[in-house]
Protein backbone atom coordinates (compact mmCIF):
# COMPACT_ATOMS: atom_id res chain seq x y z
CA UNK A 1 0.00 0.00 0.00
CA UNK A 2 2.76 2.21 1.19
CA UNK A 3 5.12 1.76 -2.66
CA UNK A 4 1.43 2.21 -4.54
CA UNK A 5 0.81 5.72 -2.50
CA UNK A 6 4.71 6.60 -2.83
CA UNK A 7 3.98 5.74 -6.92
CA UNK A 8 0.64 7.70 -7.06
CA UNK A 9 2.14 10.85 -5.43
CA UNK A 10 5.02 10.93 -7.32
CA UNK A 11 3.34 10.41 -10.83
CA UNK A 12 0.68 13.31 -9.48
CA UNK A 13 4.05 15.40 -9.32
CA UNK A 14 4.98 14.38 -13.11
CA UNK A 15 1.56 15.22 -14.40
CA UNK A 16 1.52 18.78 -12.17
CA UNK A 17 4.83 19.73 -12.94
CA UNK A 18 3.58 19.70 -16.64
CA UNK A 19 0.92 21.74 -16.33
CA UNK A 20 2.40 23.86 -14.16
CA UNK A 21 5.06 25.00 -16.15
CA UNK A 22 2.57 25.39 -19.56
CA UNK A 23 0.07 27.92 -16.74
CA UNK A 24 3.28 29.55 -16.53
CA UNK A 25 2.53 30.85 -20.28
CA UNK A 26 -1.59 30.70 -19.68
CA UNK A 27 -2.29 31.50 -16.36
CA UNK A 28 -5.79 33.37 -17.27
CA UNK A 29 -8.69 31.08 -15.77
CA UNK A 30 -11.56 30.25 -18.10
CA UNK A 31 -13.93 30.93 -15.50
CA UNK A 32 -14.46 33.27 -12.92
CA UNK A 33 -16.95 31.91 -10.47
CA UNK A 34 -16.23 29.32 -7.45
CA UNK A 35 -18.40 27.15 -8.88
CA UNK A 36 -16.88 26.52 -12.32
CA UNK A 37 -13.46 26.68 -10.45
CA UNK A 38 -14.47 24.11 -7.91
CA UNK A 39 -15.65 21.65 -11.25
CA UNK A 40 -12.67 21.99 -13.26
CA UNK A 41 -10.67 21.34 -10.05
CA UNK A 42 -12.70 18.15 -10.03
CA UNK A 43 -12.34 17.06 -13.44
CA UNK A 44 -8.54 17.73 -13.15
CA UNK A 45 -8.57 15.35 -10.41
CA UNK A 46 -10.19 12.78 -12.21
CA UNK A 47 -7.72 12.83 -14.79
CA UNK A 48 -4.78 12.87 -12.67
CA UNK A 49 -6.41 9.68 -10.99
CA UNK A 50 -6.98 7.97 -14.08
CA UNK A 51 -3.35 8.76 -15.46
CA UNK A 52 -1.88 7.66 -12.06
CA UNK A 53 -4.04 3.98 -12.12
CA UNK A 54 -2.67 3.41 -16.51
CA UNK A 55 1.02 4.59 -15.12
CA UNK A 56 0.64 1.54 -12.20
CA UNK A 57 -0.28 -1.04 -14.85
CA UNK A 58 2.78 -0.02 -16.65
CA UNK A 59 5.86 2.34 -15.92
CA UNK A 60 5.97 3.47 -19.84
CA UNK A 61 3.10 2.42 -22.25
CA UNK A 62 2.77 3.65 -25.94
CA UNK A 63 -0.70 2.94 -25.25
CA UNK A 64 -1.48 5.58 -22.78
CA UNK A 65 0.98 8.43 -23.25
CA UNK A 66 -1.64 9.62 -26.17
CA UNK A 67 -4.39 9.42 -23.85
CA UNK A 68 -2.82 11.04 -21.19
CA UNK A 69 -1.94 13.85 -23.50
CA UNK A 70 -5.42 14.36 -24.63
CA UNK A 71 -6.83 14.05 -21.47
CA UNK A 72 -4.54 16.45 -19.76
CA UNK A 73 -4.76 19.10 -22.41
CA UNK A 74 -8.58 18.80 -22.65
CA UNK A 75 -8.39 19.38 -18.58
CA UNK A 76 -6.47 22.02 -19.19
CA UNK A 77 -8.65 24.13 -21.35
CA UNK A 78 -11.61 23.38 -19.80
CA UNK A 79 -10.12 25.58 -16.51
CA UNK A 80 -7.74 28.31 -18.52
CA UNK A 81 -8.19 29.98 -21.66
CA UNK A 82 -5.58 28.67 -23.70
CA UNK A 83 -4.44 27.79 -27.69
CA UNK A 84 -5.39 23.97 -27.94
CA UNK A 85 -2.49 23.51 -30.16
CA UNK A 86 0.24 24.92 -28.15
CA UNK A 87 -0.97 23.04 -24.98
CA UNK A 88 -1.33 19.32 -27.60
CA UNK A 89 2.41 20.24 -28.82
CA UNK A 90 3.77 20.75 -25.01
CA UNK A 91 2.03 17.99 -23.13
CA UNK A 92 3.65 15.58 -26.39
CA UNK A 93 6.75 16.70 -26.40
CA UNK A 94 6.58 16.83 -22.01
CA UNK A 95 5.36 13.20 -21.81
CA UNK A 96 7.86 11.53 -24.80
CA UNK A 97 10.91 13.36 -22.96
CA UNK A 98 9.63 12.00 -19.60
CA UNK A 99 9.47 8.78 -20.87
CA UNK A 100 12.73 8.33 -22.63
CA UNK A 101 13.79 9.47 -19.29
CA UNK A 102 12.63 7.28 -17.27
CA UNK A 103 13.98 4.22 -19.99
CA UNK A 104 17.65 3.85 -18.24
CA UNK A 105 16.21 2.61 -14.70
CA UNK A 106 14.08 -0.24 -16.69
CA UNK A 107 17.38 -0.97 -19.09
CA UNK A 108 18.78 -1.24 -15.78
CA UNK A 109 16.95 -3.37 -13.65
CA UNK A 110 16.17 -5.43 -16.48
CA UNK A 111 19.75 -6.20 -16.86
CA UNK A 112 20.34 -6.78 -12.74
CA UNK A 113 17.15 -8.97 -12.54
CA UNK A 114 17.34 -10.84 -16.36
CA UNK A 115 14.27 -10.16 -17.38
CA UNK A 116 12.78 -8.67 -20.88
CA UNK A 117 11.11 -5.25 -21.12
CA UNK A 118 7.94 -6.61 -20.79
CA UNK A 119 8.36 -8.01 -17.48
CA UNK A 120 9.96 -4.89 -15.91
CA UNK A 121 7.52 -2.97 -17.32
CA UNK A 122 4.25 -4.46 -15.90
CA UNK A 123 5.32 -5.70 -12.84
CA UNK A 124 4.86 -4.40 -9.50
CA UNK A 125 6.42 -0.70 -8.96
CA UNK A 126 9.24 -1.09 -7.06
CA UNK A 127 11.05 2.16 -5.11
CA UNK A 128 14.00 2.34 -7.46
CA UNK A 129 11.74 3.57 -10.27
CA UNK A 130 9.64 5.79 -8.02
CA UNK A 131 13.48 7.50 -6.59
CA UNK A 132 14.09 8.09 -10.19
CA UNK A 133 11.01 9.53 -11.44
CA UNK A 134 11.27 11.97 -7.89
CA UNK A 135 14.83 12.84 -9.38
CA UNK A 136 14.22 13.63 -12.51
CA UNK A 137 10.82 15.81 -11.05
CA UNK A 138 13.35 17.27 -8.97
CA UNK A 139 16.20 18.26 -11.56
CA UNK A 140 12.75 19.62 -14.16
CA UNK A 141 11.98 21.70 -11.31
CA UNK A 142 15.04 23.21 -10.25
CA UNK A 143 15.81 24.09 -13.93
CA UNK A 144 12.58 26.07 -14.77
CA UNK A 145 13.07 27.26 -11.20
CA UNK A 146 16.67 28.53 -11.35
CA UNK A 147 16.07 29.66 -15.00
CA UNK A 148 13.46 31.85 -16.00
CA UNK A 149 14.34 32.65 -19.69
CA UNK A 150 13.47 28.77 -19.87
CA UNK A 151 9.93 29.32 -19.66
CA UNK A 152 10.86 32.68 -22.05
CA UNK A 153 12.54 30.53 -24.59
CA UNK A 154 9.08 28.14 -24.01
CA UNK A 155 6.76 30.88 -24.93
CA UNK A 156 9.09 31.17 -28.05
CA UNK A 157 8.68 27.58 -29.33
CA UNK A 158 4.73 27.46 -28.79
CA UNK A 159 4.22 30.42 -30.37
CA UNK A 160 6.23 30.62 -33.23
CA UNK A 161 8.09 27.06 -33.67
CA UNK A 162 5.36 24.76 -33.07
CA UNK A 163 5.94 22.65 -36.41
CA UNK A 164 9.67 22.25 -35.21
CA UNK A 165 8.37 21.09 -31.83
CA UNK A 166 6.11 18.57 -33.31
CA UNK A 167 9.32 17.31 -35.41
CA UNK A 168 11.07 17.05 -32.10
CA UNK A 169 8.29 14.85 -30.46
CA UNK A 170 8.21 12.86 -33.45
CA UNK A 171 11.66 11.59 -33.22
CA UNK A 172 11.54 11.29 -29.75
CA UNK A 173 8.47 9.13 -30.14
CA UNK A 174 10.92 7.00 -32.61
CA UNK A 175 13.82 6.64 -30.27
CA UNK A 176 10.88 5.44 -27.42
CA UNK A 177 9.68 2.74 -29.89
CA UNK A 178 13.43 1.84 -30.60
CA UNK A 179 14.22 1.53 -27.17
CA UNK A 180 11.17 -0.84 -26.33
CA UNK A 181 11.91 -2.76 -29.54
CA UNK A 182 14.84 -2.89 -28.05
CA UNK A 183 14.14 -4.91 -24.95
CA UNK A 184 11.20 -7.47 -26.32
CA UNK A 185 14.35 -10.20 -26.38
CA UNK A 186 15.89 -8.85 -23.03
CA UNK A 187 18.63 -6.40 -22.32
CA UNK A 188 22.41 -6.31 -22.84
CA UNK A 189 24.74 -4.05 -21.86
CA UNK A 190 25.19 -2.40 -25.08
CA UNK A 191 21.27 -1.43 -25.01
CA UNK A 192 21.98 0.19 -22.13
CA UNK A 193 24.51 2.42 -23.24
CA UNK A 194 22.73 2.95 -26.82
CA UNK A 195 19.63 4.24 -24.87
CA UNK A 196 21.87 6.54 -22.84
CA UNK A 197 23.29 7.59 -26.17
CA UNK A 198 19.70 8.49 -27.26
CA UNK A 199 19.50 10.56 -23.99
CA UNK A 200 22.48 12.60 -24.91
CA UNK A 201 21.98 13.09 -28.42
CA UNK A 202 18.03 13.91 -27.49
CA UNK A 203 19.66 16.39 -25.29
CA UNK A 204 22.14 17.73 -27.73
CA UNK A 205 18.90 18.17 -30.36
CA UNK A 206 16.95 20.39 -27.91
CA UNK A 207 19.93 22.68 -26.90
CA UNK A 208 21.11 23.30 -30.32
CA UNK A 209 17.46 24.13 -31.43
CA UNK A 210 17.47 26.49 -28.36
CA UNK A 211 20.73 28.28 -28.97
CA UNK A 212 20.04 28.06 -32.51
CA UNK A 213 16.87 29.94 -31.50
CA UNK A 214 17.68 32.01 -28.90
CA UNK A 215 20.78 33.30 -31.75
CA UNK A 216 17.96 33.98 -33.95
CA UNK A 217 15.61 35.61 -31.74
CA UNK A 218 18.53 38.06 -30.14
CA UNK A 219 19.27 38.83 -34.01
CA UNK A 220 16.23 39.77 -34.79
CA UNK A 221 15.53 41.85 -31.51
CA UNK A 222 18.59 43.78 -32.34
CA UNK A 223 17.47 44.98 -35.62
CA UNK A 224 13.93 45.66 -34.36
CA UNK A 225 16.00 47.90 -31.64
CA UNK A 226 17.34 49.67 -34.31
CA UNK A 227 14.62 50.19 -36.27
CA UNK A 228 12.77 51.55 -33.25
CA UNK A 229 15.58 53.65 -32.63
CA UNK A 230 15.69 54.99 -36.07
CA UNK A 231 12.05 55.43 -36.44
CA UNK A 232 12.24 57.64 -32.73
CA UNK A 233 15.35 59.49 -34.12
CA UNK A 234 12.79 60.20 -37.29
CA UNK A 235 10.56 61.61 -34.61
CA UNK A 236 12.54 63.68 -32.84
CA UNK A 237 13.95 65.22 -36.19
CA UNK A 238 10.78 65.79 -37.56
CA UNK A 239 9.32 67.55 -33.87
CA UNK A 240 12.73 69.08 -34.17
CA UNK A 241 11.13 70.89 -37.48
CA UNK A 242 7.92 71.43 -35.87
CA UNK A 243 9.47 73.42 -33.18
CA UNK A 244 11.66 75.47 -35.50
CA UNK A 245 8.58 75.82 -37.86
CA UNK A 246 6.74 77.46 -34.35
CA UNK A 247 9.56 79.49 -33.20
CA UNK A 248 9.13 80.90 -37.34
CA UNK A 249 5.66 81.31 -36.69
CA UNK A 250 5.92 83.48 -33.90
CA UNK A 251 8.77 85.42 -35.56
CA UNK A 252 6.46 86.45 -38.54
CA UNK A 253 3.14 87.14 -36.19
CA UNK A 254 5.68 89.72 -34.74
CA UNK A 255 6.25 91.29 -37.80
CA UNK A 256 2.99 91.14 -39.07
CA UNK A 257 1.34 92.82 -36.23
CA UNK A 258 3.96 95.93 -36.69
CA UNK A 259 3.09 95.73 -40.39
CA UNK A 260 -0.84 95.93 -39.36
CA UNK A 261 0.24 98.51 -36.76
CA UNK A 262 1.50 100.53 -39.49
CA UNK A 263 -0.62 100.24 -42.20
CA UNK A 264 -3.46 101.11 -39.42
CA UNK A 265 -1.30 104.49 -38.26
CA UNK A 266 -1.29 105.13 -42.00
CA UNK A 267 -4.78 104.62 -43.31
CA UNK A 268 -3.83 101.38 -45.63
CA UNK A 269 -6.96 99.98 -44.07
CA UNK A 270 -7.18 97.39 -47.67
CA UNK A 271 -4.08 96.38 -47.00
CA UNK A 272 -4.01 95.70 -43.36
CA UNK A 273 -7.61 93.83 -44.31
CA UNK A 274 -5.31 91.28 -46.83
CA UNK A 275 -3.06 90.97 -44.36
CA UNK A 276 -5.58 89.80 -41.85
CA UNK A 277 -7.11 87.39 -44.40
CA UNK A 278 -4.12 86.19 -45.31
CA UNK A 279 -3.04 85.27 -41.57
CA UNK A 280 -6.49 83.69 -40.56
CA UNK A 281 -6.63 81.58 -43.56
CA UNK A 282 -3.62 80.00 -42.21
CA UNK A 283 -4.88 79.57 -38.68
CA UNK A 284 -7.49 77.80 -40.34
CA UNK A 285 -5.28 75.48 -41.89
CA UNK A 286 -3.50 75.00 -38.47
CA UNK A 287 -6.94 74.30 -36.72
CA UNK A 288 -6.85 71.70 -39.11
CA UNK A 289 -4.39 69.09 -37.49
CA UNK A 290 -5.54 66.53 -35.10
CA UNK A 291 -6.02 66.42 -31.71
CA UNK A 292 -7.17 63.15 -29.72
CA UNK A 293 -5.96 64.17 -26.19
CA UNK A 294 -2.81 62.41 -26.28
CA UNK A 295 0.08 64.53 -27.56
CA UNK A 296 2.50 61.76 -28.88
CA UNK A 297 -0.52 60.27 -30.70
CA UNK A 298 -1.26 63.69 -31.96
CA UNK A 299 2.55 64.31 -33.05
CA UNK A 300 2.70 60.65 -34.90
CA UNK A 301 -0.50 60.86 -36.88
CA UNK A 302 0.33 64.37 -37.96
CA UNK A 303 3.65 63.76 -39.10
CA UNK A 304 2.20 60.77 -40.89
CA UNK A 305 -0.78 62.94 -42.27
CA UNK A 306 1.14 65.73 -43.58
CA UNK A 307 3.40 62.94 -45.50
CA UNK A 308 -0.04 61.27 -46.88
CA UNK A 309 -1.15 65.06 -47.68
CA UNK A 310 2.24 65.43 -49.72
CA UNK A 311 1.39 61.85 -51.93
CA UNK A 312 -2.77 62.88 -52.41
CA UNK A 313 -3.69 60.33 -50.31
CA UNK A 314 -7.17 60.24 -49.04
CA UNK A 315 -6.71 59.96 -45.10
CA UNK A 316 -9.88 59.17 -42.85
CA UNK A 317 -9.65 58.71 -38.65
CA UNK A 318 -11.91 57.74 -36.13
CA UNK A 319 -11.11 58.27 -32.45
CA UNK A 320 -12.86 57.83 -29.24
CA UNK A 321 -9.86 57.05 -26.61
CA UNK A 322 -9.79 57.26 -22.85
CA UNK A 323 -6.93 55.13 -22.79
CA UNK A 324 -3.76 53.63 -24.72
CA UNK A 325 -2.41 50.05 -22.83
CA UNK A 326 1.11 51.17 -24.66
CA UNK A 327 4.30 53.26 -24.11
CA UNK A 328 4.75 56.22 -26.45
CA UNK A 329 8.16 54.54 -27.98
CA UNK A 330 5.56 51.50 -28.43
CA UNK A 331 3.35 53.15 -29.84
CA UNK A 332 5.80 55.05 -32.33
CA UNK A 333 6.98 51.83 -33.43
CA UNK A 334 3.25 50.81 -33.99
CA UNK A 335 1.45 53.23 -35.78
CA UNK A 336 4.98 54.30 -37.55
CA UNK A 337 5.52 51.23 -38.77
CA UNK A 338 1.95 50.36 -39.84
CA UNK A 339 1.10 53.68 -41.17
CA UNK A 340 4.65 53.60 -43.47
CA UNK A 341 3.27 50.49 -44.63
CA UNK A 342 -0.28 51.58 -45.79
CA UNK A 343 1.20 54.34 -47.13
CA UNK A 344 3.63 52.74 -49.41
CA UNK A 345 1.09 50.43 -50.48
CA UNK A 346 -1.46 53.43 -51.23
CA UNK A 347 0.63 55.90 -52.97
CA UNK A 348 0.98 53.18 -55.80
CA UNK A 349 -2.69 53.32 -56.50
CA UNK A 350 -4.23 55.39 -58.65
CA UNK A 351 -4.39 59.10 -57.35
CA UNK A 352 -8.23 59.12 -57.05
CA UNK A 353 -7.95 55.67 -55.70
CA UNK A 354 -5.49 56.71 -52.52
CA UNK A 355 -7.01 55.65 -49.16
CA UNK A 356 -5.98 55.06 -45.63
CA UNK A 357 -8.64 54.59 -42.89
CA UNK A 358 -7.45 54.67 -39.07
CA UNK A 359 -9.68 53.83 -36.25
CA UNK A 360 -8.57 54.03 -32.17
CA UNK A 361 -10.92 53.36 -30.10
CA UNK A 362 -11.60 52.11 -26.22
CA UNK A 363 -14.83 49.61 -25.51
CA UNK A 364 -15.31 48.34 -22.72
CA UNK A 365 -11.75 48.28 -21.52
CA UNK A 366 -10.49 46.97 -24.47
CA UNK A 367 -8.54 48.74 -26.74
CA UNK A 368 -8.89 48.78 -30.69
CA UNK A 369 -7.26 49.42 -33.45
CA UNK A 370 -8.00 48.89 -37.23
CA UNK A 371 -6.04 50.54 -40.16
CA UNK A 372 -7.29 50.24 -43.65
CA UNK A 373 -5.71 51.23 -47.05
CA UNK A 374 -6.24 50.07 -50.73
CA UNK A 375 -3.38 48.52 -52.67
CA UNK A 376 -2.26 47.20 -56.50
CA UNK A 377 -0.96 44.08 -54.77
CA UNK A 378 -1.23 41.01 -52.82
CA UNK A 379 1.04 40.60 -50.26
CA UNK A 380 3.60 38.01 -50.09
CA UNK A 381 3.96 35.69 -47.21
CA UNK A 382 7.09 33.52 -46.30
CA UNK A 383 6.50 31.12 -42.66
CA UNK A 384 4.35 33.20 -41.40
CA UNK A 385 6.04 36.60 -42.39
CA UNK A 386 5.16 39.02 -44.59
CA UNK A 387 8.05 39.87 -47.14
CA UNK A 388 8.94 43.42 -47.93
CA UNK A 389 9.57 44.24 -52.10
CA UNK A 390 11.91 46.79 -51.19
CA UNK A 391 15.69 45.56 -51.92
CA UNK A 392 16.98 45.61 -48.54
CA UNK A 393 14.55 42.89 -47.18
CA UNK A 394 17.20 42.43 -44.57
CA UNK A 395 16.59 45.12 -42.84
CA UNK A 396 12.80 46.65 -43.63
CA UNK A 397 11.13 42.93 -43.32
CA UNK A 398 10.74 43.20 -39.50
CA UNK A 399 8.35 46.31 -39.29
CA UNK A 400 5.42 43.86 -39.06
CA UNK A 401 7.24 41.77 -36.49
CA UNK A 402 8.38 43.96 -34.63
CA UNK A 403 4.36 45.36 -34.29
CA UNK A 404 3.82 41.84 -33.45
CA UNK A 405 6.02 41.46 -30.61
CA UNK A 406 4.94 44.37 -28.99
CA UNK A 407 1.38 43.35 -29.25
CA UNK A 408 2.30 39.86 -28.18
CA UNK A 409 3.77 41.68 -25.00
CA UNK A 410 0.91 42.59 -23.67
CA UNK A 411 -1.38 39.22 -24.24
CA UNK A 412 -3.08 40.95 -27.11
CA UNK A 413 -4.45 39.76 -30.83
CA UNK A 414 -3.08 41.17 -34.27
CA UNK A 415 -5.24 39.98 -36.92
CA UNK A 416 -4.88 40.62 -41.42
CA UNK A 417 -7.43 40.60 -44.31
CA UNK A 418 -6.27 41.36 -47.03
CA UNK A 419 -6.35 41.07 -51.19
CA UNK A 420 -4.94 42.54 -54.26
CA UNK A 421 -6.91 45.36 -53.56
CA UNK A 422 -7.13 46.31 -49.93
CA UNK A 423 -4.97 45.18 -46.69
CA UNK A 424 -6.22 45.86 -43.44
CA UNK A 425 -4.94 45.19 -39.64
CA UNK A 426 -6.63 44.82 -36.54
CA UNK A 427 -4.95 44.78 -33.40
CA UNK A 428 -7.06 44.53 -29.62
CA UNK A 429 -5.71 44.28 -26.25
Amino acid sequence: MLLFLCYSFVHFIEMFLGIWIIHKIYPEPRFQSKAMRLLGGSVFLAVALLVVDNAWKSYISNVAIPSNIILCTLSYILCFKCSLSAILVWESFYSIMISLLKMPILILIGLLQHKVLSQVNREVRNFAEILWCFLIEILIFLLIKKRKDIIKLLKILLFRYKKLLITVFGIEWCMLTYSMYLGKEGFTFIDFVLHLIFIICAVLLMLYLMLNILYREIKSENIILDTIQSNLQNQNDKLQTYYNQNNQQLHDIKHIMIYLRNCLESGKAEEALAQVCEFTDNLIAMERKIWTGFSFLDFVINSKKLEMDDKKIDFELEVDLYEVPFKDAELGVILGNLLDNAIEASQKCEINKRKVFLRICNRNEIFLLCLYNNSVQMPVLKDDRFVTTKEDNYAHGLGVESVKRIVEKYNGNISFQYDDEHFEVDILI
